[in-house]
């Protein structure tokens, strides 16, 4: 999903995780409506990296596992590798001990931004949702995104991503494009932005795969 600063992108993927409640219409997920999962069971299917990533009062494996006081250590070291976070953690004074808390602002942007794309793909979620997932990322980062992009497109989950950077959407199939709030554009990838060029809507300025603004 493609489209300038305000154009619903995040928005969107709020509602897509049940935060926000559409205003009309229905989101369902395998056919039923959100509304009609467990939570817990609805939170298990659902792997969510927000813009702004905020990291919870805890260790970093707490983190990865959202929490979870019964999670499988290593699916949390699973998840940290598929992020390219796990030698990053390895370096911290304890490791995926480390207490958020006690690091506080040591933490850069990007190794923020890796624990979070490392908690949302902990448990393999069948819906996987990005908003600008490699914002703060730098190439081994982003590299490790398109990987972990990949393995879940391999195993038949769904992952939506929200961007403004060219990278993000080097593995996506499908487009849309939005506009204040709306869709302007859906597709396969290329030929959406062949006709987005065309109609001259200032969003893309490339016609080269993944050349949007």
């Amino acid at each position: 999903m493609i489209g300038p600063s305000g154009s619903g992108k995040s928005s969107l993927a709020r509602a897509l995780i049940g935060v926000w409640q559409p205003t009309g219409g229905r989101i369902r997920l395998d056919g039923a409506t959100l509304d009609q999962y467990d939570p817990d069971t609805f939170g298990s299917y659902i792997g969510y990296l927000p813009q702004r990533v905020s990291l919870f009062d805890g260790t970093i494996a707490d983190n990865i596992a959202r929490l979870n006081s019964g999670a499988d250590p290593a699916g949390i070291i699973a998840a940290a590798k598929a992020a390219a976070a796990h030698e990053m953690i390895l370096r911290l004074p304890n490791g995926y001990d480390t207490r958020v808390a006690t690091m506080g602002s040591q933490l850069s942007g990007g190794q923020i931004q890796r624990i979070g794309l490392a908690r949302a793909l902990y448990g393999d979620p069948v819906l996987l949702i990005l908003d600008e997932p490699n914002s703060n990322l730098d190439n081994e980062g982003s590299n490790a995104l398109n990987q972990a992009i990949r393995l879940a497109k391999a195993r038949e989950a769904s992952v939506l991503i929200m961007a403004h950077r060219p990278a993000a959407i080097q593995e996506c199939d499908l487009l849309l494009v939005m506009n204040d709030g709306a869709a302007v554009g859906f597709g396969p990838r290329d030929e959406v932005l062949r006709e987005t060029v065309r109609n001259a809507t200032g969003i893309v300025r490339s016609t080269a795969p993944g050349g949007i603004a």
